[in-house]
């Protein structure tokens, strides 16, 4: 059994609905882009349980574009390669994937933990991720439905 869920930070006002989903400081290109969402913006804790092992993140909390993407490339990366290492990018925390046939083995040095899932479990968890990504901060601002980045990278659909 697999638990996820993002938790928005409390400390992240930029959860906040009062406050405005532009950058401010660039009146030239005021949308949010691309290192906004993964650098920055929409941070949250994880609750990540795979099979009894406790993956979960929460002293830094990082943001949920940046996790998902994080996910979507170990995803896309294993099926043609056997392991990969990615890193989050603000929280620099190192997650390890490895393939073998329908088996994952998920690897993390913060706290040092190893948990293992099927092919099929961690497709799922890419998708989770994304979807949650885009619902949790179209919630909190439903003007960035129409941000053409993030609905492009974590907004759209599953492929079937």
């Amino acid at each position: 059994m697999i638990e996820f869920a993002f938790e928005p930070r409390a400390d992240d006002d930029s959860w906040s609905p009062d406050r405005p989903a532009v950058k401010a400081d660039r009146p030239e290109h005021p949308e949010l882009v691309n290192s906004d969402f993964c650098l920055e913006l929409f941070q949250a804790d994880l609750r990540l349980v795979v099979h009894g092992v406790d993956l979960s993140v929460h002293l830094l909390g990082l943001p949920v574009v940046d996790f998902a993407l994080m996910l979507h490339y170990a995803t896309t990366t294993l099926e043609t390669q056997s392991g990969i290492a990615v890193e989050a990018g603000l929280t620099q925390h190192v997650y390890a994937f490895s393939r073998d046939g329908d088996s994952i083995t998920l690897t993390t040095q913060w706290a040092p933990r190893v948990a293992r899932l099927t092919w099929p479990e961690l497709r799922q968890l890419t998708d989770l991720a994304k979807a949650d990504a885009f619902r949790l901060i179209t919630a909190a601002h439903p003007e960035l439905r129409d941000n053409a980045w993030l609905r492009e990278t974590v907004g759209a659909s599953p492929a079937a």
